[in-house]
């Protein structure tokens, strides 16, 4: 048994991000939050700056959602973001064209995995609903990752799309445990499948955060990708039953 962090996918709070990046920030670590996944959005800030924000409001960059032309160029921008900001993980996911190329990501992910790691950092994949489709009589995902290397190509596996795509959350996060350094925490609501609040919905928490404990993830990451709420109060709720299924 181990400890993890709890984080929060910016993503989800990106219209109030736009009009005070820095308070917003701020809240965030104030609710609890030990980690901020970044997805393109920097607050204009050059990465010293950034770092040295992220260092005065007490949380770290646990992630960086970027393009993977992005993450196989090693001269990228994203590159001096994460290593100045002490980030580990550089993740990218490919939803809309993952069957139809899925021979050539296979290789170029491998690749990315290889430039990432020559810097000094992981390559993880995060998953969609679309992964779930079958190539060769099994899913497209579990063919991707028996098809990468498990040293090169981490898994973000992401509990609403596996769930949306047809699988159970809990048995397939322990079927990746070695290899997942993050886990995307994104709940189901229970009338119409639509995104909700952590520990409101269809997805076993306890469940994912028990996986969480045991596995090689250091980070529980919570995302919502669209809410009904204010974005901010949606993340308040989800923090608060995280923390409280922790206690239980």
């Amino acid at each position: 048994m181990k400890d993890f962090k709890i984080g929060i996918q910016l993503y989800t709070v990106r219209e109030p991000l736009k009009e005070d990046f820095k308070g917003v920030l701020r809240e965030l670590a104030e609710m609890g939050f030990q980690g901020m996944e970044f997805a393109g959005m920097y607050g204009d800030m050059e990465p010293a700056e950034l770092a040295a924000f992220l260092k005065e409001i007490g949380v770290s960059a646990c992630g960086m959602h970027v393009s993977l032309d992005a993450i196989l160029n090693s001269g990228d921008k994203c590159y001096q973001y994460a290593k100045t900001l002490g980030c580990k993980h550089l993740i990218t996911s490919l939803c809309g064209n993952f069957i139809k190329d899925f021979d050539v990501l296979v290789e170029k992910c491998n690749e990315a995995g290889r430039v990432a790691n020559s810097n000094g950092l992981t390559f993880a994949y995060h998953n969609h609903a679309a992964e779930f489709e079958l190539v060769d009589g099994k899913t497209a995902l579990d063919v991707f990752y028996t098809r990468t290397s498990p040293e090169l190509v981490k898994a973000e596996l992401d509990t609403y799309w596996i769930k949306k795509g047809g699988s159970d959350p809990v048995p397939y996060l322990t079927k990746y445990a070695s290899r997942l350094p993050l886990i995307h925490l994104k709940d189901m609501d229970k009338t119409d499948g639509s995104f909700t609040e952590v520990g409101t919905g269809l997805i076993d928490l306890k469940g994912v955060l028990e996986v969480a404990r045991t596995s090689a993830a250091g980070w529980v990451i919570y995302e919502q990708d669209t809410c009904r709420r204010p974005q901010l109060a949606s993340a308040r709720i989800s923090i608060s039953n995280i923390m409280a299924a922790i206690r239980a």
